[in-house]
């Protein structure tokens, strides 16, 4: 009998550990319409009405809070490449590092700067990366796959610039078609991961798609080049990435939150997921509180803590630590029910 309860316990952990599902960015890159001087200023009204992406995360976690620094990046496309342009807000903004002044310098990472990785195919092995720092000057290499890196790769034709202000500094890029490896055109689907460095205090690192960076091209984003006239529904994103992205996956569109854990797309809103979540949250608490075990105490005003933090977030970073809370509670439930039973 306590034989068959422990392997009851065991296959729920893991059934509730396997229920986490995997976070994906996306944006869509629309036609340039107007004229861009890459200046660093990012004043043209070409970027105006363009999509804004400003979901960052911690760099090189598995499961990332927010990113600490607030970060936006937009693209617009033609036929001779792609243009840029990143605003990297900043708390110290006196403290810059930006030591690198010349072209091609591997050391540049160590200056405030942006890593830019582009992947045509959307096969996670290889990608082209481009790195940017604070003075607009650049590095370029390519990775072939796991094995072969071309550092000695030179991005001819590429253009960068930025430019400083009191609380961010900016960048403006065009990398034309030949560079990235590929030509971006209606209906194409790429995968991308922007990584930027901060070194005004602490290193403080943020990506555009959780997880990702230059060892983990499997949780690259992706990057859609539309007409700029059709409008995306959410069913049409998913319908996209059900060609690309590995299961289990989603993927927050507005209030839509998109998913797919087998071949069935999946769309609710996201705030009757909040809701359900929540309610979750609070029986889980109730649940560990009638067990009336002292142990559970600080894991519980940790869980509460992080809860807390996510707040004022809302949206997936709400969701997400509600999830991974429910996933504790219920672990922690499992855990002093055995503990209680057998020891």
């Amino acid at each position: 009998m306590k034989k068959q309860f422990l392997i009851t316990v065991f296959v729920l952990l893991c059934f509730s550990l396997a229920a986490q599902i995997k976070e994906l960015s996306f944006y869509e890159v629309r036609p340039k319409n107007g004229n861009i001087l890459i200046d660093g200023k990012i004043e043209e009204k070409a970027w105006q009405n363009i999509p804004v992406h400003g979901n960052y995360y911690e760099y090189y976690k598995d499961n990332p809070k927010p990113g600490l620094l607030k970060t936006t990046y937009r693209m617009v496309y033609d036929e001779k490449g792609l243009y840029m342009a990143v605003v990297n807000y900043e708390d110290n903004i006196s403290a810059l590092k930006r030591d690198v002044t010349e072209y091609d310098k591997l050391e540049i990472w160590q200056d405030d700067c942006g890593e830019f990785h582009f992947d045509p195919l959307a096969n996670g092995i290889g990608y082209t990366k481009i790195t940017i720092n604070a003075n607009g000057v650049f590095h370029d290499m390519r990775r072939q796959d796991t094995a072969v890196y071309l550092n000695e790769w030179s991005g001819y034709g590429t253009v960068t610039a930025a430019s400083v202000g009191k609380d961010a500094w900016y960048i403006e890029a065009f990398f034309p078609w030949s560079v990235l490896d590929g030509v971006g055109r209606n209906g194409d689907l790429w995968q991308f991961c922007h990584t930027r460095y901060s070194w005004t205090k602490k290193f403080r690192g943020m990506t555009s798609s959780p997880g990702g960076n230059y060892n983990a091209t499997d949780k690259f984003g992706y990057l859609y080049f539309s007409d700029g006239k059709t409008a995306l529904d959410p069913a049409k994103i998913g319908a996209l990435l059900q060609t690309k992205a590995a299961v289990p996956w989603c993927i927050p569109c507005g209030n839509i939150l998109v998913s797919c854990t087998g071949n069935v797309l999946k769309l609710d809103e996201l705030s009757g997921l909040l809701k359900q979540e929540r309610e979750k949250y609070r029986l889980g608490l109730m649940e560990i509180a009638a067990l009336n075990d002292k142990s559970s105490a600080k894991p519980i005003a940790a869980l509460k803590k992080e809860i807390a933090a996510a707040e004022p977030y809302q949206g997936m970073v709400l969701y997400n630590a509600l999830l991974q809370a429910n996933t504790t509670l219920f672990d922690l439930k499992w855990q002093i029910l055995f503990n209680k039973n057998f020891k």
